[in-house]
């Protein structure tokens, strides 16, 4: 009966998913955001600071000590003192494939930091946090002479972290930090049957909810402290571990017309993937710096939900690799700032990058071929804003502008994508350090 249930389940789960990909692509619907998010564990969020976001993701490599890096945990041994930091974002996405066009806005809570430094003679320091790692928000409708069915895709994946870094000498900064990850993704499909009957809508819903750990290491090396000649030259990186994951699988069926619902749950595992970032940063003079970066993350490996410990991935997705560069005039602040007009003691942020995503959704010019499945680019450009506040404080803005294009045209939504996000960093005479007395 065990067996029997399991298999009904991955059958169910399997021509749900179908469903949706296909209703997702079909001439005769009204969408919301965007069909990838139907896939796997949704969007993967690059960076989830606006200071990072303004340079395209490109941050693996700074060194600045006004700004609590999420990209690399060994920045936080620059930090000089406490800081605070809440984030906010907005996203608009418009998804096109031949007649079909589906647009969605949406505001969304960004996540939250605490950062100081523990011990500033020997740069020690100290952050936790709260982010978003994935998002996956999405909806399609179709409508026929039946009636008219909504596929909706909610939720994704989070994480809780805390961590410490350390400068052992003066070249070399490492960091590490734990990372307790999270999250919930839920798929609704809702029938509703234009019969002439007084019926209700019928309703199929799967959660599933996930949890694991990880860690994350990163290092930071500034070679003009080796050599004087490589002026602000500083390589940077960081590796975060693949997490098996604790799953849980919950299936609420509601009948048309009926009051009779019914519930399984089923226990399971899932995985998500290893992630490594690499960048080289340099400055020209004291107020600009450029940074190249690099990451990749196989997803193929990936799975939000198995019924085995052996996770098979998901089909569905593939490797993914990330180019960034940006370059920004870094802002005044402090003593430093004390008549220079408001907008000379601005930081201004420019940036790009390309990335192949980690969708493979299935070739639908080749219809004879179910298992056809085509890859999906990623080009984009932002820009910033680091706007002084008193003392140390900081608000950061950033805009993204960017398109997404699958290689066979036609084969995928091409999408259209702006983003907005915006910091306030609080850094109040109340959080300077002590001091301690052998220092």
């Amino acid at each position: 009966m065990k067996f029997a249930i399991e298999r009904l389940s991955r059958i169910t789960c399997t021509a749900l998913a179908i469903a949706a990909c296909l209703v997702a692509w079909s001439g005769s619907l009204y969408a919301q955001g965007s069909p990838y998010d139907f896939i796997g564990f949704g969007d993967p969020v690059t960076t989830q600071s606006p200071r990072m976001e303004g340079l395209a993701g490109a941050g693996v490599a700074s060194t600045e000590s006004r700004t609590i890096n999420d990209m690399n945990p060994a920045a936080w041994s620059m930090l000089t003192r406490a800081r605070i930091e809440a984030r906010l974002g907005f996203a608009y996405d418009k998804s096109d494939l031949g007649s079909s066009e589906g647009i969605q806005r949406i505001v969304k809570f960004s996540g939250a930091s605490f950062a100081t430094a523990l011990w500033e003679k020997q740069k020690i320091g100290f952050a936790l946090g709260f982010a978003p790692l994935t998002n996956a928000d999405a909806q399609t409708q179709q409508t026929d002479t039946l009636g008219t069915t909504i596929y909706k895709r909610e939720g994704g994946l989070s994480q809780l972290y805390i961590g410490l870094s350390v400068q052992p000498v003066s070249a070399l900064n490492i960091g590490a930090r734990a990372d307790f990850l999270f999250g919930n993704l839920r798929t609704i499909s809702q029938a509703d049957v234009s019969q002439g009957l007084e019926t209700s809508p019928g309703v199929f819903q799967r959660e599933y909810s996930m949890a694991g750990f990880r860690g994350t290491f990163g290092f930071l090396l500034t070679l003009d402290t080796l050599f004087s000649e490589l002026k602000g030259l500083t390589i940077g990186g960081a590796f975060s571990t693949g997490s098996s994951l604790s799953s849980k699988q919950r299936t609420l069926v509601t009948p048309i017309n009926s009051s009779l619902d019914s519930t399984i749950e089923t226990v399971g595992y899932g995985y998500y993937p290893a992630l490594i970032r690499l960048g080289i940063a340099t400055r020209f003079g004291d107020r600009y710096r450029a940074e190249a970066d690099i990451s990749g993350q196989d997803f193929s490996t990936a799975s939000f939900y198995s019924l085995t410990s052996t996770v098979a991935g998901d089909p569905n997705l593939g490797a993914s690799n990330r180019y960034s560069f940006g370059v920004e005039r870094l802002p005044i602040m402090g003593e430093e700032a004390k008549g220079v007009p408001f907008w000379e003691r601005t930081g201004i942020r420019l940036g790009g990058s390309y990335a192949t995503l980690p969708f493979r959704p299935s070739d639908l010019t080749k219809p004879s071929d179910p298992s056809a499945k085509t890859s999906v680019t990623e080009l984009s450009f932002s820009a910033g804003l680091g706007l002084p506040l008193n003392l140390e404080s900081l608000f950061d803005f950033s805009v993204t502008l960017g398109v997404r294009n699958p290689a066979v045209t036609g084969a995928a939504p091409k999408e259209f994508f702006f983003k907005m996000g915006a910091s306030i960093s609080l850094s109040e005479k109340w959080f300077v350090p002590l001091r301690r007395e052998d220092d």
